[in-house]
C-alpha cells in the first residue's frame, strides 16, 4: 500500500473513531440515570485526550519507536524493549 493510501486509511479511521466517541458521549449524557447529578461534556475531557492520542500521534507514527537507535556502548546482552533513561551513578 502506498504512503498516500495509508494516510487516507488512517484519516478515515481517526474520523470514525472521533465520531463514534462523540456519539458515545452524547448517548452517555442523554441516558445518565442520575438527573440530580447530570454528566457534563467536561466529564469526558480526559477520555478525549486519550482518543486524540490514539487518533493522532499513535496512529500517524506507528513505527517511530523502532527507528530510535540504541545508545552507544549498549552491550548486546543488555538490549531489551526498554530504554535506560537513568544516568549511571558517579563512582
Amino acid at each position: 500500500m502506498e504512503h498516500a493510501d495509508e494516510k487516507a486509511e488512517y484519516d478515515r479511521y481517526a474520523a470514525e473513531l472521533n465520531e463514534r466517541f462523540e456519539s458515545f458521549v452524547e448517548w452517555a449524557m442523554n441516558n445518565w440515570p442520575r438527573p440530580n447529578y447530570p454528566l457534563m461534556p467536561s466529564d469526558f475531557d480526559a477520555a478525549r485526550r486519550v482518543v486524540a492520542e490514539i487518533a493522532g500521534p499513535k496512529l500517524g507514527e506507528p513505527d517511530a519507536a523502532k527507528d530510535v537507535p540504541d545508545p552507544p556502548g549498549l552491550q548486546p546482552e543488555r538490549k531489551s524493549p526498554f530504554r535506560d533513561t537513568n544516568p549511571m551513578p558517579w563512582p
